[in-house]
Parts: structure tokens; C-alpha cells; sequence
């Protein structure tokens, strides 16, 4: 299993409620569109999509008005960050590497979470569970955040302070009417 540090697990897990304002939906929009495109052009129509390692769900949320979603992360909290943005979408707990769901898409999508495949061994098992997902006629779409050929070191992420541009009505907990107060 990957070994992220304590500051990743408690990110994607004490802090995931918070992930809206580290990373707005529209902050995928344009990668998106880049999926979309590539999804496009593939032979045969393509109706069921796989993202693994799907996080907080901004990409299926700009994806799913095209495709039905079948959304795999690790992290339950992100995961229920990706029910209240995608609620029409299937949401699945499971690490890229060794989920099995005994079905093929037409499509499967990885984005920045290959990133997090720090041996050659996790890389190859991510792989594995792309081909097993997909169908003999179907299309995978890797989408690293950095290759080796285009890693620039920096410390701007981006992200917003404003939570009406976080999409409000996601923060919003099962009987919970107000927001979490803000750590500022």
C-alpha cells in the first residue's frame, strides 16, 4: 500500500470537508473538457465511464452530463465530499491498485492520482486495474498533474477563500444547516 504522510491522510481525511476551497469543481473544468475531447474520440459511444481515484468528484462533475459515472477512491471522507457534489453518480471505496468491481467500462479515467504510485510496482498495478476495467474496445485516459519531462517545483496551488465559489450547497452535511466555521 501507498504510505502517504500523516499531513496527506489527515488532507484527504480530518480536512476533506474543507476541500472545496483547496480545490473548486470549476478548477477541473478545463481538464475536463481535455477528457471529454479524449473520450471522444474514441471508435465505438461510450456511456460508462470509471474514474479511479476520483477524490472530492470535480471531474465527474463536469463529465457526468455526458456519461455514467462509476466514481473509486480511497478515502471515504473525499468520497462524501463526491456524494453531495455527485449524487447521481455510483461511489465506490477502494485503492486504484487492487479494486475489483467484476465489470467493464467503455472508458477508464485516472487523473492526478497516479501521481501517487511512488513505485514502479504500484504503477504496474494501477495499470493492471485500468485493463481489467476496460472493455477490449474501450479507451484509457491517464491524466497526471506532473511528468518528470514537465515538473516545475512550486507552492501555488490555487484554491479560493470564497466559499459561495465553493460551491455552497456541498457544504452542507446530513442535517447540518450552516457551513463548518472557517480555520482563519
Amino acid at each position: 500500500m501507498v504510505r502517504a504522510s500523516a499531513q496527506n491522510r489527515d488532507f484527504y481525511s480530518e480536512i476533506a470537508p474543507w476541500w472545496r476551497l483547496v480545490s473548486p469543481p470549476g478548477d477541473c473544468e478545463e481538464e475536463a473538457a481535455f477528457v471529454l475531447s479524449q473520450i471522444r474520440t474514441a471508435p465505438n459511444h461510450v456511456r460508462d465511464v470509471l474514474e479511479l481515484g476520483s477524490g472530492g468528484g470535480n471531474n465527474a462533475s463536469h463529465l457526468k452530463s455526458c456519461f455514467n459515472m462509476t466514481l473509486i477512491d480511497n478515502s471515504d471522507p473525499m468520497l462524501e465530499v463526491s456524494r453531495r457534489l455527485n449524487p447521481d453518480c455510483v461511489h465506490v471505496c477502494g485503492d486504484l491498485r487492487t479494486v475489483r468491481l467484476d465489470r467493464q467500462f467503455e472508458a477508464v479515467f485516472v487523473h492526478d492520482a497516479v501521481d501517487y504510485m511512488l513505485t514502479e510496482h504500484d504503477l504496474s498495478q494501477a495499470i493492471q486495474t485500468v485493463y481489467t476495467h476496460c472493455n477490449p474496445e474501450g479507451l484509457a485516459i491517464f491524466v497526471p498533474d506532473h511528468t518528470r519531462e514537465s515538473y516545475q517545483p512550486s507552492t501555488e496551488h490555487g484554491g479560493t477563500d470564497d466559499l459561495d465559489d465553493a460551491a455552497p450547497d456541498t457544504w452542507l452535511g446530513p442535517g447540518t444547516r450552516t457551513r463548518p466555521t472557517p480555520l482563519w
